[in-house]
């Protein structure tokens, strides 16, 4: 089992005697004594009082939101629960409680039974914002835990755990998340710096700060060194497998592709062919072989026979579709290669380890979105043509691709040599984005949370 805090109702229609022996009569209604019954909070074993009252289950308010950590506190006739931001106040015999000043229906009023509260489970549910789910044995889990809110730019830095960012007023905070539990903790709090980009192995990342300078953070120690202080833009960090390099795209208009040397700090220009636009760029595991796209920009058309102060003019997107590109820095005098001409539009996948294949998604308007391999020769091979492929990610020899399909969209996993398809999973609509890597679980982005596949069911990280 992987989701958090279980309640199982067999559990609690065991453990609660609803005989008229056990029954006690006091103001017509009649109500069972309470007995402890077990709620796993986060997957943690905790002892809930809980007992029938008039034929309905409830359990000790107390009980339950100290075990998934709310603070209590009594102000004259009511009690305040405080909890993850939200206050609730609550009052015996009442139908309705105030979480932070509006009003609530209940389904069942708040009990008082000795001076402690009870209240049905799907109430406290409400009241409390977490939320509960039934797995196909009847068990109930409930996830109360703090959970990080809206986050982006999500990636594996290991098996277990995930690198999250929070956009706020003041710049942008990088996270370590935990893919099992939901804890995070700090890693970089800036203002004006690029996304961090990973290093192989994921103990590091780097970044640039608005003046182009590159930095490096360990993300276990969270301490940042200065690798670089070249001032040139750097709109894209790619890293070398073996770590000891960072390659990017320097200028404006990405028109170089330079190297960054870490045991030196020196940089050199591997690519200056003053083609703009570059992006997307990949690097093989030699470091020889790059593969990136080029898309140019639209040109200006203008009626000639037209006074200028009309101004009457048009932009030819003709030949602007996305191209993908290969260039081998291992040949002397070697010039880049383009690979593709076609005019679909293009959104690039991935290089093979040994940079003789590209891969991406070719995107033709009335027809599905094809997963698509082309080799330096600038053979192109369609790998999956019969499903509208939505996002495509390498690992290695396999290809992980999202799918819409007619009862909601899939996640795929692809040989990238065959392209045979193996269903991984069904997932709703409402999914955005799939984050994999090698020897990790399958992650999702539904609805801007982050849920993570745990034992076939998803566990949701983030909210």
């Amino acid at each position: 089992m992987s989701m958090k805090k279980t309640v199982m109702l067999s559990v609690l229609a065991a453990a609660i005697s609803t005989s008229a022996a056990g029954a006690v009569s006091a103001a017509s209604a009649t109500y069972t004594q309470a007995q402890p019954v077990t709620l796993f909070i986060n997957e943690t074993a905790a002892s809930v009082r809980a007992l029938s009252y008039n034929g309905a289950t409830l359990l000790s308010v107390r009980d339950t939101g100290t075990a998934a950590g709310a603070r209590f506190e009594v102000s004259q006739n009511r009690i305040l629960v405080h909890f993850d931001g939200r206050t609730i106040e609550l009052a015996p015999s009442s139908a309705t409680v105030i979480v932070d000043g509006e009003m609530l229906q209940l389904n069942t009023p708040v009990v008082n039974v000795k001076n402690s509260l009870y209240m049905d489970l799907a109430d406290i549910v409400a009241v409390l914002g977490v939320e509960r789910t039934v797995d196909s044995q009847g068990q109930v889990w409930i996830d109360a835990a703090n959970r990080l809110q809206d986050v982006e730019h999500p990636v594996w830095l290991s098996s277990g755990t995930l690198l999250v960012s929070q956009l706020t007023d003041e710049g942008r905070i990088d996270y370590t998340l935990d893919a099992k539990s939901g804890a995070y903790a700090e890693v970089l709090r800036s203002s004006g710096t690029s996304n961090l980009t990973v290093a192989p192995g994921g103990n590091k990342a780097a970044y640039t700060d608005e003046n182009g300078a590159v930095f490096v953070i360990d993300l276990a120690t969270k301490a940042s060194s200065q690798v670089s202080g070249d001032s040139s833009i750097k709109p894209e960090l790619v890293w070398s497998v073996d770590g000891s390099a960072i390659y990017f795209l320097q200028g404006d208009k990405g028109s170089v592709i330079a190297k960054l040397n870490l045991a030196d700090g020196k940089i050199s220009k591997v690519l200056e062919d003053k083609v703009d636009y570059k992006a997307n760029l990949t690097v093989s595991a030699d470091g020889k072989t790059f593969a990136y796209t080029v898309t140019k920009p639209g040109s200006v058309k203008a009626d000639g026979s037209k006074p200028v102060e009309s101004d009457d003019v048009a932009i030819d997107m003709t030949g602007t579709e996305p191209q993908v590109y290969l260039f081998d820095s291992s040949v002397k005098d070697a010039k880049a290669v383009q690979l593709t001409s076609s005019t679909d539009d293009k959104i690039f996948a991935g290089l093979s380890a040994d940079g003789g294949k590209a891969f991406y998604i070719s995107i033709v308007e009335d027809k599905p979105s094809a997963l698509v391999s082309v080799d330096k020769d600038k053979t192109v091979t369609t790998l999956v043509g019969d499903k509208d492929v939505l996002q495509a990610t390498l690992l290695g020899d396999k290809l992980i691709a999202l799918t819409a399909e007619s009862n909601g969209q899939a996640i795929y996993e692809v040989d990238a040599a065959s392209g045979s398809a193996k269903l991984l999973h069904i997932v709703s609509d409402d999914v955005s984005e799939v984050i994999a890597a090698a020897g990790a679980p399958t992650a999702i982005v539904q609805n801007g949370e982050v849920l993570i596949d745990n034992d076939g069911q998803w566990k949701k990280l983030t909210k």
